[in-house]
């Protein structure tokens, strides 16, 4: 796997959940958003937050539904910790300096913008200030009073056949395109897998060309000129250390078997 460094702060970007219903999408998608290095996450409490809890008990609606996103963010739970709570979408935009709404419908003298331009745009946005994107809730999306609030609008391409999706989901498909557009930061810890070094590429060639050559496979007037097609596409595929040793392996045990055979 390869990573890039980070060439924008992933920090100036807040992702907002708008009146959420369901704790589990909150817990999920908190925990997706850690997997693609986002850590602002702001909720726009619906109004059933402020009542009693679901199985009744202590607390508030509120601090049950934070519970139960928590058990299923796992290790984002600091991200839950940390969220914003507002009690409406405008106060909750309030650090923004440009926002884009969610919707499977166009609105008219918004840009509409799909996943990827919406990275590029936040990019581009993120380094004269902090931008938001903001998801309706599951059952009816975003207002077009909500969507005012808006500077562009982004629609996730889905089947004719079934074009809704689920609120973590498209949090999912937002959060890896920012992350790929905006370039994901390693984990502290996380093992880079280093490339494959020069010798151990030419040791495999080397071992390729007799075998192939041997079984037949080569033309013995010109043997390079498959090899050479062979090469660009390893090259294409930028193998790690570890690709190519298990590929030279697999050449050394197929010599070992053909000279059994004989």
């Amino acid at each position: 796997m390869l990573y890039v460094a980070a060439s924008m702060s992933l920090g100036k970007v807040s992702l907002v959940l708008h009146r959420p219903s369901s704790a589990e999408n909150v817990g999920a998608a908190a925990r997706v958003m850690k997997n693609f290095g986002l850590g602002r996450l702001v909720l726009v409490a619906p109004p059933a937050w402020s009542g009693a809890p679901r199985g009744g008990g202590a607390g508030s609606a509120r601090d049950d539904v934070l519970a139960r996103a928590a058990r299923l963010a796992r290790r984002a739970g600091d991200l839950l910790e940390r969220a914003e709570i507002h009690e409406d979408l405008a106060s909750a935009l309030g650090a923004a300096t440009w926002v884009c709404g969610t919707s499977s419908r166009a609105v008219e003298g918004r840009p509409r913008l799909d996943p990827r331009q919406l990275a590029a745009e936040v990019v581009r946005r993120a380094g004269a200030g902090e931008v938001a994107v903001v998801f309706g809730e599951e059952r009816r999306g975003l207002s077009d009073a909500e969507l005012t609030l808006c500077q562009a609008v982004c629609t996730i391409p889905t089947s004719a056949a079934y074009d809704s999706m689920n609120l973590a989901q498209a949090v999912a498909v937002v959060s890896y395109e920012l992350a790929l557009a905006g370039g994901a930061a390693l984990a502290p810890g996380q093992p880079v897998e280093p490339p494959a070094r020069h010798v151990t590429v030419e040791a495999l060639w080397a071992r390729l060309g007799a075998l192939l050559g041997e079984v037949g496979y080569l033309n013995p007037q010109n043997p390079e000129q498959i090899l050479a097609e062979w090469r660009r596409l390893l090259g294409r595929a930028d193998p790690t250390q570890r690709e190519v040793e298990l590929l030279l392996a697999a050449a050394r045990a197929l010599e070992r078997r053909l000279r059994l055979v004989r």
